[in-house]
Formats: structure tokens, C-alpha cells, sequence
């Protein structure tokens, strides 16, 4: 038991080695998924505490001021990537013996892009935003977290050596740095400038950790890192538009709120939209953990990728339908707890933004496919379409329907987006998946809304869990969870 208990934290929160990924089992890769799901699932209940407090403090007004600043700041935060990270870690995955150089090519790039970008917001702020309610000071104070961006991307050689823990231990991190300053500013009742000042603050503390640590665990060859920085930016070109145009349509509708309809109908969208945003762990942590082994498989092993893509697909539809389903039953008591009453209006809100949730899940899928398949171009268009697409939408919704027109805008374009994509990757590979699996998942996540409903009267705890027993009874008794599988998935080696 002691050398069990020696050897787990090195297992979690070990640095790994290049070509990791060539060697990876199905045993890594679902060991993977399962850390980044419970390592996310900390970090998403912290969250749900801390955007509560924060909602709390600021009221819908000055939450809708946090909230709109905050995506307006972040529009610019895709300049600090443009596609690099992505690049840079399929080349690491599919290239190992390079991976120091393409490390170095990558923090190179993620920190010259960084400044770029802090320039232009900070030199924008005045253009675009109205300063009624100290959005300037709160904007000001945002950019400058955009320096962090390249120790961010450090993270990236963990992540293509399949080592969740470690990269997931600085989110924690965060995590709980950033609750306990949200306490401490729910006490002092504090303002939106004095929520950016912490923020900031917290933003650089784990960046310096960050950098530390993969200095110690990882190699950055800096001098080689320089001779492939051209040939970094050639393969991060489309995916840096495509990040782009997915920033602005998942970012900008808070920003056309508050500029069109006020803080506090952006507060309400917030508040709804504040689920979203961190549910994004849930196809993080699957596509995240399967992308490395197709990026170093598939010139090898094409037929692996293929069965890899319709286990990633099975397995998105298996956990983002029973979060649909629980929005759709217990929106109103999920959002009286955490809000309270002048945040009823969000609950409405919340089943719609869900249905974008899961459409956005598998899109995640195709976005790290075209990667792999070399179909960035296709990404970058069918996103380019998608935030034109919802700028238009939002401009003709948002007048007469305020938050909710821009909650249908945003459901309107993932699918659309999301459809185009896949269906273009899946052509490439000439596969077609299976929908058997996810059907019986649907079916079930219809089962589990029904008995939450009926159970609601019992209050959003009892009926919460009663939904999440049905629906995992009923996993195995549709033989989507095999038993046997799993036993065989626990025996296999790691590789």
C-alpha cells in the first residue's frame, strides 16, 4: 500500500517522454480521459462555486460587466495561438525526436504573438468599449494576462506525451487560487476592477509554475526552435483562422449584448453561458487524450484511426448527452442555487446553450481531425462561415429576443459548423460512423430527463442523482459499458 501510494502521485504528475504517444494502448489512452475527466470535474465544481460568488457580488449588472469585458479581452487572446499549439503538438506526437525543436519553435511563437496581441486590445478598448460602468479599467487590466500566454503553451509537450495529470495540476491550481480570492472579494463586497486585479495576478503566479516545470521535465531548443518557426506558422495558418472565427462566434454575443441590449441582459446570458464555457473539460479531456495517438498513427496505421475516431464519437455522445438532459430537467433549481432569484430568467437559457454544448463537442472532434488528415483549410472555411454566420444571427435576434436570440444564434452555428466539418473529415478517411451507440445513448438520456422530472419535487439533489443512477444503469444494461471490456481494457498494457 505505501509504495502504491509512492508510486501514484509520480504516475499523475510525471513528465513522461518524447514518443510517448507511438506506444500508447488503449489502456493510456482511457487512463488518460479518465484523469482529465476527474481532474476537469474538480476544477468545473470549483468553478460552479466561484462564478456563483462572483454573480453574487457584482449582480446581474455588474456581472454583465465582468462577463462582456472579459470575452472582449478574450477575442484577442486567439492572437496569442493561431493555430500554433495545435501544430505545434502533432508534429511533437508524429516527430519525437524533434520535439525539444518544435518546443522551442512553439514558445517562440505563443509569446511574440502574445505581445502583438496585448498591443492591439489595449489599443482597442477605447474604440470599442463604452466606459459607463468602468469597463476600460476592467478591459486595461485583462490584456496584460495575455504575457502568460506562452508558458501556457509549454503545456502542450505534456499533453502530446499523454501525461493529463501534470498539465491538469496547474489548472487545479488555478483553480483554487482563484476561489480563494473570489471569497475574499465576496466578503469585501468587491468590484469588477478589483475581480481583474486578481485575476491577473493569480494568471501570472501558475505561469511561473508553469514555466519552472517544463524547464525540469522537458527540453527547449530554443536556437533549433528559430529554424522551424516558418515551418510551424505554414501548418498553424488555417488553424489559426479557424481559431479565430470559433473565438469570435463563442465570444462575441456577450459582447454584442452588452453593447446592444445592456449589462444586465449580458449578466442573465452570462450566467447561463458560465456553464458552457467549463464543460468544455468534457471533450477536452476525450478528444485531447485520443488526438496525440491518431497524430502519431495514422501514416502508419490508418485503420487504428479509424477505430479511434468512432470510440472518441461513442464516447462525446455518452457523456454530453446526460448534461443536456440534466439542464433540460433541473435548469430552474440549478439556477435559483447558484444565482438566486434575479437570475431567474437564465434559466431558460441554460437547455438551449447545452444543445450547442454537445453539437460543439463533436465539432471539437473534426477541428483536431483536420489536423491529422491535413484539411486545415477546410476547417478555417467552415468557421469563417460560422462567425459571419453568427454575428448576422445575433444582430437580428438579440433586438427583439435579447439573450435568447443569441443563444439560438449560437446553437444555429455549431451545427452548422459542426456538420460541415465532420461530414468533409470522415469523407477524407472514407469511413462512416456508427450513430448505433450514440442512438442508445439519446434514448437513454430521454430516460434520465423523464425521471429527474418526475423526481424534481423531491429537490435538485435527490432528483439529480436519481437521473445519474438511471442513466448509468442503463449504460450497462444496453451493453453500451460492457463489464467484459472493461476488465479487458484494465489488463491491457499501457504501453
Amino acid at each position: 500500500m505505501a509504495i502504491w501510494a509512492r508510486a501514484l502521485p509520480r504516475r499523475l504528475l510525471g513528465g513522461g517522454a518524447a514518443g510517448d504517444a507511438r506506444s500508447a494502448g488503449a489502456h493510456h489512452i482511457a487512463s488518460n480521459v479518465v484523469i482529465q475527466l476527474a481532474a476537469r470535474a474538480l476544477t468545473l465544481s470549483i468553478g460552479i462555486v466561484t462564478t456563483s460568488l462572483t454573480a453574487r457580488t457584482l449582480d446581474p449588472s455588474g456581472y454583465g460587466v465582468w462577463n462582456g469585458v472579459g470575452n472582449y479581452v478574450g477575442l484577442f487572446g486567439v492572437l496569442t495561438d493561431l493555430g500554433f499549439t495545435v501544430a505545434a503538438m502533432q508534429r511533437m506526437s508524429a516527430e519525437p525526436e524533434r520535439e525539444s525543436a518544435w518546443l522551442g519553435a512553439l514558445a517562440i511563437s505563443r509569446t511574440g504573438l502574445a505581445l502583438v496581441a496585448m498591443v492591439l486590445c489595449a489599443a482597442s478598448v477605447p474604440l470599442f468599449l463604452s466606459d459607463a460602468h468602468g469597463e476600460h479599467a476592467v478591459a486595461y487590466i485583462l490584456t496584460t494576462t495575455g504575457v502568460t500566454a506562452g508558458a501556457s503553451a509549454l503545456m502542450a509537450v505534456f499533453q502530446s506525451r499523454l501525461r493529463a495529470g501534470l498539465v491538469l495540476s496547474f489548472g487545479i491550481l488555478q483553480s483554487v487560487a482563484w476561489l480563494i480570492c473570489v471569497v475574499t472579494l465576496f466578503a469585501i463586497d468587491g468590484s469588477p476592477v478589483d475581480f481583474a486585479i486578481a485575476y491577473a495576478l493569480v494568471s501570472f503566479l501558475i505561469a511561473a509554475v508553469q514555466l519552472q516545470a517544463t524547464r525540469r521535465l522537458a527540453h527547449i531548443a530554443w536556437r533549433a526552435g528559430l529554424a522551424l518557426w516558418r515551418t510551424l506558422l505554414r501548418l498553424a495558418i488555417p488553424l489559426g483562422i479557424s481559431a479565430a472565427a470559433i473565438t469570435i462566434y463563442n465570444q462575441i454575443d456577450s459582447v454584442l449584448l452588452l453593447q446592444v441590449s445592456g449589462p444586465h441582459e449580458a449578466g442573465l446570458y452570462g450566467a447561463a453561458y458560465g456553464f458552457l464555457a467549463p464543460l468544455a473539460f468534457v471533450p477536452a479531456a476525450v478528444v485531447g487524450s485520443f488526438f496525440p495517438v491518431m497524430a502519431a498513427t495514422y501514416d502508419r496505421d490508418p485503420g487504428r484511426v479509424h477505430e479511434l475516431v468512432q470510440a472518441c464519437a461513442d464516447t462525446l455522445g455518452i457523456l454530453t448527452l446526460p448534461v443536456l438532459a440534466g439542464s433540460i430537467a433541473l435548469a430552474g433549481p440549478i439556477v435559483r442555487l447558484l444565482y438566486g432569484p434575479p437570475f431567474a430568467r437564465s434559466a431558460g437559457l441554460l437547455p438551449i446553450l447545452m444543445i450547442a454544448f454537445v453539437l460543439s463537442s463533436f465539432g471539437s472532434l473534426a477541428g483536431f481531425l483536420s489536423a491529422v488528415l491535413g484539411v486545415q483549410w477546410r476547417l478555417a472555411l467552415s468557421s469563417t462561415i460560422g462567425a459571419a454566420l453568427n454575428v448576422a444571427l445575433n444582430l437580428v435576434l438579440i433586438p427583439p429576443y435579447g439573450a435568447y436570440g443569441s443563444a439560438w444564434a449560437t446553437v444555429a452555428t455549431e451545427a452548422v459548423t459542426m456538420t460541415f466539418m465532420l461530414v468533409q473529415c470522415l469523407r477524407v478517411m472514407r469511413v462512416r460512423l456508427s450513430v448505433w451507440t450514440l442512438a442508445k445513448a439519446f434514448v437513454l438520456a430521454e430516460v434520465m430527463t423523464l425521471a429527474m422530472v418526475l423526481a424534481k419535487p423531491l429537490g435538485l439533489f435527490p432528483a439529480g442523482i436519481l437521473g445519474v443512477a438511471v442513466y448509468l444503469a442503463g449504460l450497462f444494461l444496453a451493453r453500451i459499458v460492457d463489464l467484459d471490456q472493461l476488465r479487458a481494457l484494465r489488463g491491457m498494457p499501457t504501453g
